[in-house]
């Protein structure tokens, strides 16, 4: 993917929000996969990538899967070696959605669940 510049704003990154009915849960959850979170205020990151996780327990969690499809994903990130990625994970016992596979444009991906349903797909 290269950079399209379209003037003097530039983006830095984006931070999907998932609200979940159980902050801490979620977030223990990513942590031991190896991200960094932080508890106050819900940040999820790696390298350059994140996202937020807000505890809202008045409404359920609504991520795209199942709703969407048994395949849907809530957030998407590529990354340089997903192959390393899968095996860290699945050594830290991950939950995945579906396994390491080559799709039908050539890219290897996989996608993981947390516990209160939300996927997050990494690619090459």
């Amino acid at each position: 993917m290269e950079n399209v510049v379209k003037g003097p704003v530039t983006f830095r990154g984006g931070s999907p929000i998932f609200y979940v009915p159980d902050r801490k849960c979620v977030l223990d959850y990513y942590k031991r996969l190896g991200f960094w979170c932080d508890y106050d205020m819900g940040f999820v990151e790696w390298d350059r990538i994140g996202f937020i996780v807000h505890e809202k327990q008045s409404i359920p969690a609504t991520p795209n899967n199942p709703t969407y499809g048994n395949d849907a994903i809530d957030a998407f990130y590529m990354v340089s070696s997903i192959d390393d990625l899968f095996v860290e994970f699945k050594s830290k016992d991950a939950v995945f959605l579906y396994e390491i596979i080559t799709n039908e444009w050539n890219m290897r991906e996989f996608a993981i669940k947390d516990p209160a349903g939300y996927t997050i797909g990494f690619g090459q």
